[in-house]
């Protein structure tokens, strides 16, 4: 039998990809993988949906290049993909090695889980404002997790400006309400 150094497993070389589709996901890559990691809460999974979403887009470049919008519809994808992807861990969680089978390292310390204490009101709050009014959730995240201004966020929901910022207006003021924070606008009396 021959060692694993000696054996040939091939070279896979690089797919050629159309220069336009590789400009236009170097260009929002980064933008792809905040929206991805603010949903995801986890930078691994947020790589992952954002390769799978990749992979979705260059398949249907051509149909993403004839759209009046292709920020917008690649951020559709993106979201689709992020559900995809929670859809198929649902699936296959029972399939999943228990805690008591892994090494010390790679089980969760109280500190991890502290850390993502402070997360999970908004976590809560951005998921039931999801469900009520999905446009406004998609601008807030746009807005402070994927660091977009206005316009941006317009262009990626195909929506005017002054919706958006309506939109993430409102999204937060839900959400302080949803969270149980007062409402900013409103003075001590």
């Amino acid at each position: 039998m021959t060692s694993p150094d000696e054996q040939d497993f091939g070279v896979i070389e690089p797919a050629d990809l159309p220069t336009d589709f590789e400009a236009f996901f170097s260009r929002h890559k980064n933008e792809f993988l905040r929206v991805a990691g603010a949903r995801t809460r986890n930078p691994h999974d947020a790589d992952e949906v954002l390769m799978e979403a990749a992979l979705v887009m260059y398949r249907k470049w051509e149909r993403i290049l004839a759209h009046p919008n292709p920020v917008a519809l690649a951020h559709r994808i993106l979201e689709s993909t992020d559900v995809d992807f929670y859809r198929r861990r649902a699936r296959t969680a029972d399939r999943e090695v228990s805690y008591g089978h892994l090494t010390y390292a790679d089980v969760p310390t109280a500190d991890d889980l502290l850390l993502l204490r402070g997360h999970d009101d908004l976590d809560r709050a951005l998921a039931e404002l999801d469900q009520r009014a999905p446009l406004q959730a998609n601008c807030v995240r746009l807005r402070y997790l994927a660091e977009l201004d206005f316009a941006e966020i317009a262009t990626r929901l195909d929506i005017t400006p002054n919706a958006a910022k309506a939109n993430v207006h409102l999204g937060v003021k839900n959400l302080n309400r949803l969270i149980g924070l007062p409402d900013p606008g409103k003075g001590k009396s």
